[in-house]
């Protein structure tokens, strides 16, 4: 009944974004869908900061993350933060996405970037980090669990900065 993704994705028309504009974009409508429930959300995105990058699928992938971590904050009951964070080097665009909630369980872990396989929530397709990991994989980057235990959960999107073909506009 769901098609996976990756054929209807179409490549990522790279450009300049300023990801301070995609994050806080991101970060309005979460806050919004958190309702009331006792959660932050904060972010440290250099101001000048463009990566390349095709803003649309950049927009899904990090919403993407953002939102699962703030539906399993939610479901613990508990308070949380959300941290957009990124950095940059000669090589690499890093964006972080932390979070304070439970951590992903350990079948999640297993098929995490598996299509229908590393869904958390029930009536979740299991989608949603396998076409975030496709998307990030367009840009010829990646997309990593880092970390999740107790504590918390990290991901990590990495763009390179080779030299891709930028489209224009």
């Amino acid at each position: 009944t769901l098609a996976f993704g990756r054929v209807d994705e179409p490549a990522p028309r790279l450009t300049r974004v300023p990801l301070s504009e995609v994050v806080d974009d991101v970060i309005a409508g979460e806050r919004l869908a958190s309702g009331d429930h006792a959660m932050s959300f904060s972010e440290d995105i250099p101001v000048a900061m463009s990566v390349r990058a095709d803003g649309e699928q950049l927009y899904r992938v990090i919403g993407n993350l953002v939102r699962n971590a703030r539906q399993a904050i939610i479901a613990s009951g508990k308070a949380g933060e959300i941290c957009v964070s990124a950095v940059e080097d000669e090589t690499a665009w890093r964006i972080e996405v932390t979070d304070t909630g439970p951590g992903l369980p350990p079948k999640a872990r297993e098929h995490l970037f598996e299509a229908f396989q590393g869904g958390t929530t029930r009536g979740g397709s299991g989608l949603g980090l396998a076409i975030a990991a496709e998307l990030v994989r367009g840009h010829g980057g990646r997309l990593d669990l880092e970390k999740s235990d107790e504590t918390g959960t990290r991901f990590a999107i990495i763009l390179p900065k080779s030299d891709l073909e930028l489209s224009a506009g």
